[in-house]
């Protein structure tokens, strides 16, 4: 399965589907951080910049066969911290821009290609416009030539990672035939069935990492501790964001995690990370000794189930700014979640 990959960040959608046995034959990205990290990982593979200039004709010159488009265009302005403009946002607003390169797509190949699209994006995408906007996402899908589409609410923390990252995930089919091979549903997994204990129970624990086997540095001891400035997470950090701005409070990460963000009376978690986000700085830690230090990049990148150093090293071979590896992180597709999507499409096809 060739993949187009839109809005490619630093690659965490396409690890993902790669692990789950597809293939990256095309990345558009317009940050230049995040495009060096692209340049480093997947040398080979073709790229372009600016979405708004990209077209279908110069994406089918250089890879031919695209069966599957993967994007998670900009949620600035569907996320629940934004300030909701939705999809006519300027950020946003770039979903159409994916939908044209679809389109494109579709009239240049009489309608072969692409076959399917995993389209990525912020819980809050769901109730932006009081859920006109996301009416407006399939309907743009069904346009475009859809069969059918399906989406799940999916959280991280559910997939081996110890991070609280609620995000969305449509799946929509082109080809009939493929369609018609499809079960019902095709994504057999939703948040719900992980809140009955007893039906969830012992699934969460098999397949979430404990933040002892996440955090790089240091071993933690459970135990208590007295609220601080903030809420308190045991164990789950909260979502990591990429804008970071001054002023912010950061969230915070241990056996006991806490994220001073929303007050006082912010919920408890237990065994996970708060999710990681691009609004505010990384989250930090407490250690045994009561001290407490920010997450480290590398922490990060495995709250994001990303190899190690993954964001760490420029094309040329120098290391990256810490801000932006952050960023990265926060802006991110969980991989671990990707590639259940991507088990799930390649299912199909056995």
């Amino acid at each position: 399965m060739k993949v187009l990959s839109l809005f490619s960040g630093v690659g965490g959608f396409d690890y993902g589907l790669e692990q789950a046995g597809m293939e990256t034959v095309f990345q558009c990205e317009w940050d230049k951080n995040a495009s060096e990290i692209l340049h480093r990982h997947w040398t080979d593979v073709p790229k372009w910049g600016d979405i708004t200039t990209l077209t279908g004709k110069h994406i089918l010159d250089c890879a031919p066969i695209i069966d599957v488009v993967a994007w998670g265009s900009p949620c600035q302005d569907l996320s629940l911290a934004g300030k909701r403009a939705g999809l006519k946002g300027e950020r946003s607003g770039l979903f159409y821009e994916g939908i044209r390169i679809i389109k494109e797509l579709r009239g240049l190949t009489d309608g072969v290609y692409p076959r399917i699209s995993i389209w990525e994006n912020v819980s809050g995408a769901l109730s932006s416009g009081k859920g006109a906007d996301f009416g407006q996402v399939l309907f743009e899908m069904d346009e475009a030539g859809a069969c059918f589409s399906e989406w799940r609410l999916l959280d991280a923390q559910y997939f081996g990672i110890p991070q609280r990252r609620r995000r969305v995930f449509v799946i929509s089919v082109f080809d009939s035939g493929i369609a018609n091979k499809c079960p019902n549903p095709l994504l057999p997994f939703s948040e719900g069935l992980h809140r009955n204990p007893s039906a969830g129970g012992a699934k969460r624990e098999k397949v979430a990492r404990t933040v002892e086997q996440s955090i790089e540095p240091t071993v933690f001891q459970p135990g208590t501790m007295t609220r601080l400035n903030g809420g308190v997470w045991q164990g789950v950090v909260p979502t990591l964001r990429a804008e970071v701005k001054r002023g912010d409070n950061e969230p915070h990460i241990a056996i006991h995690s806490f994220d001073t963000q929303f007050g006082s009376n912010a919920e408890v978690f237990e065994d996970k990370s708060p999710p990681l986000k691009a609004s505010q700085q990384s989250p930090s830690i407490l250690e045994p000794t009561m001290a407490v230090r920010r997450l480290t990049p590398l922490e990060c990148e495995r709250l994001m189930g990303w190899p190690d150093n993954h964001t760490k090293w420029k094309l040329d071979g120098t290391e990256q700014a810490e801000t932006h590896r952050y960023k990265q992180c926060g802006n991110g597709v969980a991989s671990p979640v990707a590639k259940w999507v991507g088990d799930q499409i390649m299912k199909i096809f056995v």
